[in-house]
């Protein structure tokens, strides 16, 4: 759903400002009420993992793209409004340091991902888990639901904003001065992409999140004040399901489903998934890249253990593990990276709009593409060093840096000053009665 430049007019562009600001000095002033030093190393971590799932960008006809966001399970666990904060983190990052969404379209992209969609799916997950005790599996069934209908309705946000540009900008000739798709096929596209896609994958790791975390930490489940959900104990302990059952079972239906729609978008043709042609993979990048992701992960992991607080090291030790196996969905290295571009306009149209030409340079990116570029990596070595290290190196750079804003803000809203810590005895505070929602952060 990152949306480049060129494709909206600067009048649409910057005039989606009016809410997008708004919004985000709301989540400033509700997360700056709970900072602590539980609170911010979950922010940065959630914005992490926001940005890990956002950098496998499937194309989709219209110049945007199709892929997973995780606002959410942010919401869910730290709240709507801290969601805000994690999500536009992640698109800012990769918008100027990786040219992952346009410069001028940031902000539609953040209301689009960073605002509507954490709102959505925090409203249908609350709908649909009413009061079922926090360790049920509703509420992990719930959590799934609402992050698929929160991340297509945000397509469908961003398919309308591309539709509606033939019909507002257009030349003497009337050809599209931007986006040349109407609302005919922009809809259709992002829809498509999304409810058979993207949405279902954004589901999946909304629901397993829950379920993990019902399993091994359900006091993120609550208000983060210390409240720890009805039964479980002051270690965390909590009686369900062994995590692995779960992990299994959605793991088969997930590849069953994924199956399915490989045979429909294929034609029939299960090894045209998506429209990847597997008979195009490149195995010995595809090894290589094996080989770069263990690597990383024996360092990645337990250096992640170690510098995280007691009481995160586990979840974000796992996080760490989640954000260096991730790439290996990609499977054919360079398939699904970035978004559309004039050339494929041209393609389609046979001309590019005069707007989407002027607007689609206007800023270049340092590590556009999410690689590295090194000028002895060239020519038939460039895809191995793209697939098997840059991606991976740019992954590690962006986690980086989402920590480190995530951690500026935090001391920005501080004033400057240090973070509290969260009192020893803050688990014991008080225990919700049976059946209360769980409240993140500003909820």
């Amino acid at each position: 759903m990152h949306i480049p430049d060129g494709y909206l007019s600067p009048i649409v562009s910057i005039g989606l400002g009016a809410a997008t600001v708004p919004a985000w000095g709301i989540a400033s002033q509700k997360v700056k009420a709970i900072l602590n030093n539980r609170t911010i190393p979950l922010l940065a971590i959630f914005a992490a993992l926001s940005f890990t799932i956002m950098m496998f960008n499937i194309p989709v006809p219209g110049g945007t793209t199709a892929h997973g966001v995780g606002g959410t399970l942010i919401a869910i666990v730290l709240g709507p409004w801290a969601a805000v904060i994690a999500v536009s983190v992640a698109l800012v990052i990769q918008a100027l340091f990786f040219g992952d969404g346009g410069v001028l379209a940031i902000f539609a992209n953040c209301l689009n991902m960073g605002v509507l969609l954490p709102f959505v799916g925090y409203a249908v997950y609350r709908l649909l888990a009413g009061r079922a005790p926090l360790l049920s599996s509703r509420r992990a069934v719930a959590a799934g639901v609402a992050a698929y209908v929160g991340i297509t309705v945000s397509a469908l946000a961003v398919g309308i904003e591309l539709g509606i540009q033939p019909l507002l900008f257009s030349d003497a000739s009337g050809r599209p001065l931007y986006s040349p798709y109407d609302l005919n096929a922009a809809i259709p596209a992002m829809l498509l992409a999304h409810a058979f896609g993207a949405s279902i994958v954004e589901g999946l790791i909304t629901y397993l999140g829950v379920a993990y975390l019902q399993k091994r930490h359900p006091a993120y489940l609550t208000s983060l004040r210390g409240v720890y959900a009805p039964g479980v104990t002051d270690d965390g302990a909590a009686s369900s399901r062994p995590y692995w059952q779960v992990l299994a079972a959605t793991t088969l239906a997930a590849v069953a489903v994924l199956f399915a729609v490989g045979l429909v978008l294929g034609g029939g043709n299960p090894g045209r998934l998506f429209g990847a042609d597997w008979s195009q993979v490149n195995w010995a990048d595809v090894g290589t890249m094996l080989l770069v992701t263990a690597v990383i992960a024996v360092v990645i992991v337990p250096l992640a253990y170690l510098a995280l607080p007691r009481r995160l090291k586990r979840i974000g030790a796992a996080f760490a593990l989640v954000a260096d196996i991730a790439p290996l969905g990609l499977i054919a290295p360079g398939f699904a990276y970035g978004e559309g571009g004039s050339k494929d306009v041209q393609a389609a149209f046979g001309y590019i709009p005069q707007g989407l030409q002027h607007l689609s340079g206007i800023f270049s990116a340092p590590l556009s593409g999410y690689t590295i570029p090194l000028p002895f990596f060239s020519g038939a070595n460039a895809s191995l060093w793209h697939a098997a290290v840059g991606y991976q190196a740019t992954g590690i750079v962006g986690i980086l840096l989402c920590g480190g804003v995530i951690l500026a803000i935090a001391r920005l809203l501080r004033g400057g000053g240090t973070v509290p810590d969260l009192p020893e005895d803050a688990d014991a505070e008080r225990h919700p009665a049976p059946g209360d929602a769980a409240e993140g952060i500003g909820a």
